[in-house]
């Protein structure tokens, strides 16, 4: 329940701040744009799901529609709010409506997405309400072409509170590259619920649900957009030259995007395409990834963090094939839960492959090296805690 008299203490004036003091459950808004099915959207909907309710009274805020992840949390039983700012840029009068229910809830603290629209809605909503701190997770370690921090966001970056980085090598990026002051940066590194192999078909029924024969060879998937940053047409060329060693291979890209039409092309014209499955956008990765031999990531460097998609493969006991590109060494020990390979090399992300899947018992080592690090440092949980700390952390100061 909400202690209605902590609301009562929070006016409309913007010069008053709110109690460093607060009881439990201290209400948080969370506020983004929208929660459409991405990485940044599924760690807030893990955040959101594995906080210490005691503790923390979460309330999310959407400027448009909710979202399929949006929706998922308000089934939770999460207050959900959406529509305070549709439009691009949100209607002028979005702050004000985000201040008043701020004022209603007595919110404490904001929790902003790194979406630039919602940090600004936020921040001049706690100008108006009564100024509380503001926390924006980065989940980006530079984008295609763009800085991870745009400029509109960068005009309000002086009333966020702290920026909470995924991973030690994003921080380092964030302070040389887009010159934010050390100090405003607070490492967690993500977290997801690790995967129960027990509740998921086995390796051989997930195979037969997707057509693959026993007769067929190891399995190689890669879960990523269909978007030029995430290089597909490495993990194609790849392909190829896995199939003079491995010639049963089956590769399968699971993900949709503006490239598909173009990558399907480009299997045709290696000579791989009855190897190759476009599995599209799935909502039943989970179910799908007991089919893997190996999980493969073939990205360009300045796009990837610590992917989610990694995380997933590795807590099935699934070994890795990556580009050594973001934060991917601090998720994958080069050599021990599966191998790290430089970005835009074909090549060696061939012979990477291939490494691993012509020694069974080196596959089955790395697979379980991966599950035991998911399992002892990349959980949820852990994630949830730590942002908890960081919270508390502002709310003090």
């Amino acid at each position: 329940m909400i202690d209605r008299s902590r609301t009562e203490r929070v006016s409309m004036n913007p010069e008053k701040t709110v109690s460093s003091s607060p009881t439990f459950p201290i209400p948080v808004g969370f506020v983004v744009s929208t929660l459409v099915t991405g990485g940044a959207e599924r760690q807030l909907q893990h955040l959101i799901l594995n906080l210490d309710r005691k503790r923390f009274e979460p309330h999310l805020y959407t400027l448009r529609g909710p979202g399929p992840i949006g929706d998922l949390i308000a089934s939770r039983g999460i207050p959900v709010e959406s529509n305070l700012g549709p439009g691009r840029p949100p209607v002028p009068w979005s702050p004000l409506k985000l201040a008043r229910r701020q004022r209603r809830v007595g919110l404490q603290i904001y929790y902003c997405l790194d979406h630039t629209n919602a940090v600004t809605v936020a921040v001049l909503a706690s100008k108006l309400a009564g100024r509380i701190p503001i926390l924006m997770p980065v989940h980006t370690t530079g984008q295609w072409n763009r800085a991870s921090i745009p400029k509109p966001m960068k005009m309000v970056l002086g009333s966020v509170t702290q920026l909470l980085s995924i991973a030690d090598a994003q921080k380092q990026y964030l302070v040389e590259s887009e010159h934010i002051p050390p100090e405003k940066i607070t490492v967690i590194r993500n977290g997801i619920p690790p995967l129960d192999p027990a509740a998921l078909p086995s390796k051989q029924e997930a195979r037969g649900a997707l057509g693959i024969s026993p007769d067929d060879g190891p399995v190689v998937g890669i879960l990523a957009m269909l978007r030029p940053e995430k290089a597909h047409e490495n993990f194609l060329n790849a392909a190829q030259q896995l199939l003079h060693q491995l010639p049963k291979s089956i590769f399968l890209i699971v993900g949709g995007g503006p490239r598909q039409a173009e990558l399907e092309e480009l299997a045709a014209r290696l000579g791989i395409a009855p190897r190759v499955r476009f599995l599209g956008v799935r909502s039943d990765v989970p179910r799908i990834l007991p089919a893997f031999d190996l999980s493969v990531l073939a990205s360009h460097p300045c796009v990837e963090t610590l992917p989610l998609s990694q995380m997933e493969a590795m807590s099935l006991g699934i070994p890795v094939v990556a580009t050594r590109v973001g934060a991917l060494h601090e998720l994958v020990n080069d050599g021990v839960e599966g191998r790290l390979v430089p970005p835009g090399d074909p090549a060696a992300l061939a012979d990477a492959m291939a490494e691993i899947l012509s020694d069974p018992e080196r596959a089955r080592a790395a697979g379980q090296a991966a599950r035991e690090r998911i399992l002892k440092e990349f959980t949820a949980t852990r994630m949830a805690r730590e942002t908890e700390e960081a919270m508390m952390r502002a709310l003090r100061e």
